[in-house]
């Protein structure tokens, strides 16, 4: 299990401190640290999990994606809407993970953790993180495992290439604090409907009005290949093209 620490505030809150607690941290030189609080988290390169401080080689490498649809990711989160740390997963006996409680404490700010736990859920795990890799406790660290395999887009990439987020996609809000995390539901025209964890201790259904200029939206992670040739593929030159977004 991760470290754990008790903050009395929402996911998007903390409390300044003069020194990064992950200015010693090297993860095992297998990784990058990202902090929330004043806890040094680490994301770990392919083929490790994460473990405290350190990035330790796993013997089964995790599959890194299923054949999910991205209808999938919202419908389990959907389905979690109204609970409380404690009531989650409730019906999902079947899935490859507990109930987010089992992972993490109240105490925490786990709307990052809700998020992976999501995508673990229905079967389209992150890796590198905590728990053998599905688990990635932050919202900066979740962006940059988007970025690292060419499925993050920015709020000002998204607009110019008239991206439109897809039902299951992570979005990273930003906040004045540590920033949120929560997963895309839907878009009806200029409306953003999400699903977020940790929202006032519990998980909410939440809109954005006029997303595309919205100074919360820091940016979208893409879940479907489908999707991410569909987004980049025309701004590209086509023999790299090929090369970058074949299947």
């Amino acid at each position: 299990m991760r470290f754990l620490s008790i903050a009395f505030v929402l996911c998007a809150s903390h409390t300044a401190f003069a020194r990064s607690p992950c200015a010693d941290v090297s993860c095992s030189d297998h990784g990058r640290c990202e902090p929330e609080q004043d806890i040094a988290y680490c994301l770990c390169d392919r083929g490790y999990a994460a473990d405290g401080t350190h990035c330790v080689l796993i013997v089964e490498v995790q599959s890194e994606r299923a054949d999910v649809e991205g209808e999938e990711i919202a419908r389990v989160a959907r389905a979690e809407v109204g609970r409380d740390l404690r009531a989650l997963g409730m019906e999902l006996r079947d899935a490859p993970v507990a109930g987010l409680s089992a992972y993490v404490a109240e105490e925490t700010l786990w709307c990052s953790d809700f998020v992976a736990w999501i995508f673990a859920a229905a079967g389209a795990p992150l890796t590198g993180g905590y728990e053998g890799g599905w688990l990635v406790p932050t919202n900066r660290a979740i962006r940059h495992w988007f970025e690292q395999r060419g499925r993050w887009v920015g709020r000002d990439a998204a607009v110019s290439a008239g991206f439109v987020p897809q039902p299951g996609d992570y979005i990273r809000i930003h906040t004045a604090t540590w920033g949120h995390s929560a997963i895309v539901e839907r878009v009806e025209g200029d409306t953003l409907h999400l699903v977020e964890g940790n929202a006032g201790g519990r998980v909410r259904a939440t809109t954005y009005r006029y997303w595309q200029t919205h100074p919360k939206v820091d940016g979208f992670g893409i879940v479907t290949d489908a999707e991410r040739r569909s987004l980049w593929r025309p701004l590209l030159p086509a023999r790299l093209a090929a090369m970058l977004l074949r299947p």
